[in-house]
């Protein structure tokens, strides 16, 4: 029956996420910026992560991942179609090109969603994390999904159509590079923080403090921040601490379900263009 099939696939999805997360707790614990994060903390984002995961699933159960290469049929395909590779180089330099755009949209996607405030309210849950470590990487609002597939996926599919890539793997490694940027790690990229992202090149968005506001957007490559003004290079012994300015963390299940409905149409809602940073 295919509800057996599609919780089997679930649970198997669940246990390879954990185990996935052990693996990089080992690493986190070689060198931690904070070594004595709570564990409520920890262990909230371990449940939401599956009620998330819940969710994302019944989005795929709508057909919502088919979203796109229907839109993309219905306008007659990608505007640029990329050949498949031929050898090992191609293969690498098209998927360079795939993480690139990739990074583009996602830069754009939430560096409004820091200056919308809108959209703000939507995301803040995720910069609520005052105990920032790998499992923050899914501590967010279960409409990330969709609206990533609105901002990111749409019109990524209708600009590339990326041929002969197992953009499957691809995926899994997007998934792995979001994890380790999100580490609680003490590592310092020195000069490279301006060529690919890290811990603490991420750790710095995360951060209250006034002069890390609105920096470090990017997920893979800072050349967009650097490109677009909103790069932040961090100093070697520059690990601040994260979350909102007023330690609001939001672990409570039904707030963090209903929490962006309730600012939309809550008192506290102003349709302003994000002085509300004075909340973070």
């Amino acid at each position: 029956m295919e509800w057996i099939t599609t919780t089997l696939e679930f649970i198997k999805y669940i246990v390879v996420s954990f185990l996935i997360y052990g693996c990089f707790f080992i690493v986190e614990k070689a060198r931690p910026v904070e070594s004595d994060q709570p564990r409520s903390h920890l262990l909230f984002n371990l449940r939401w992560f599956v009620v998330y995961s819940l969710i994302v699933f019944g989005f795929q159960s709508l057909g919502i991942s088919k979203l796109v290469p229907t839109l993309r049929d219905w306008l007659g395909g990608s505007l640029i179609n990329i050949p498949p590779p031929q050898n090992y180089w191609t293969i690498l330099l098209i998927s360079l090109l795939y993480f690139f755009l990739v990074d583009f949209f996602y830069y754009w996607f939430h560096r409004l969603q820091h200056t919308s405030s809108f959209l703000w309210e939507q995301h803040k849950l995720h910069h609520s994390e005052i105990s920032l470590n790998v499992t923050s990487t899914r501590r967010v609002h279960w409409l990330e999904e969709p609206l990533i597939l609105i901002f990111l996926g749409l019109p990524l599919g209708i600009l590339v159509q990326f041929n002969g890539l197992s953009l499957g793997l691809l995926s899994i490694i997007e998934v792995l590079w979001l994890h380790f940027i999100h580490m609680n790690l003490r590592l310092n990229l020195g000069v490279v923080s301006r060529i690919i992202t890290g811990p603490q090149y991420h750790r710095i968005h995360h951060s209250f403090k006034f002069e890390h506001l609105d920096k470090n957007f990017s997920a893979f490559f800072p050349l967009w921040d650097i490109l677009f003004g909103t790069y932040y290079h961090p100093q070697k012994h520059e690990f601040p601490p994260t979350g909102l300015n007023n330690k609001v963390n939001y672990n409570n299940f039904i707030v963090a379900f209903f929490l962006p409905f309730y600012e939309w149409v809550g008192p506290k809602y102003q349709r302003i263009n994000i002085s509300n940073k004075k909340k973070r």
